[in-house]
């Protein structure tokens, strides 16, 4: 009887450290779905792209086209694909999240591009939990549903970069995109405080610094070339440089630049080339 129960001892103690040893695993996964699960730490900071969004059946990923998103500290934003969208977030134990407050650039843009953004912004004030790992990110609903899948995107360099403009401030409280049948419009941000381009029409020249923590300045000393062009480009070309010297911040989030004003209004947008 004493041999019977040291041997059913044994098999209980051996079950309880396989328990406990599961148990560790799964606390120690930042992507656990489990109910005391938290992955704040593998969401934040990274820029994360849509690669597929509730109601669409093809999600555009291209440079200048895709979805993106980034958390930082209860602070969201990103590229809808068209415009600029910024948020507020919380999370919480097992993976809860609400996103709020979506504000938007208002630029218009291709249709497709138009109706990918629309979704994804509907999409995003359903999520109630997500899963994540190092490289992938899940919003879901309240049933489990997925509405946006992610995957991770490596940040693009500031400097060095040859940015090719998707928009920018006209004034009047107005945004302005610009298309495929716009003329090219550029900014290339040198290591030496440079900053030079081309305008549309002309070439550029001015001076910047820039923060680590995301500041920027840009001098309204612009040199530029004197060619003339066609009145639209030539409007287009007055407008992107006067809005360039309001810049006081910027964003990169994989291959898109944001430039903002002090009160936080865009001034221009780009996407690596």
């Amino acid at each position: 009887m004493k041999r019977q129960l040291s041997v059913l001892s044994s098999v209980i103690v051996g079950a309880v450290a396989v328990v406990a040893a599961l148990a560790f695993a799964v606390s120690a996964c930042g992507g656990s779905s489990g109910s005391q699960a938290d992955g704040s730490k593998l969401l934040e900071g990274k820029t994360w792209r849509a690669t597929a969004i509730e109601g669409r059946t093809t999600v555009q990923t291209a440079k200048g086209s895709a979805a993106t998103a980034k958390f930082t500290a209860g602070q969201a934003g990103g590229h809808g694909s068209v415009n600029s969208w910024g948020a507020t977030y919380t999370t919480g134990p097992g993976n809860t999240i609400q996103i709020a407050s979506i504000m938007t650039t208002e630029m218009a843009g291709p249709q497709d591009l138009m109706d990918q953004e629309a979704a994804f912004y509907a999409a995003l004030p359903k999520a109630a939990t997500y899963a994540v790992t190092e490289t992938s990110l899940v919003l879901l609903d309240s049933k489990g549903v997925k509405l946006v899948t992610f995957e991770a995107v490596p940040p693009t360099s500031l400097t060095g970069t040859e940015w090719q403009t998707t928009g920018y401030h006209v004034g009047a409280s107005a945004d302005e995109a610009v298309s495929s049948d716009d003329p090219v419009i550029t900014a290339v941000f040198g290591t030496d405080g440079k900053l030079a381009g081309n305008s549309g029409v002309n070439q550029y020249s001015t001076t910047y610094t820039s923060t680590a923590d995301g500041k920027m300045t840009i001098s309204a000393e612009i040199m530029s070339t004197k060619m003339a062009g066609p009145e639209k480009a030539m409007a287009q070309e007055s407008a992107f440089l006067a809005a360039l010297p309001k810049t006081a911040s910027y964003a990169i989030d994989g291959d898109q630049l944001t430039l903002k004003d002090a009160s936080g209004a865009l001034v221009a947008q780009f996407t690596a080339k």
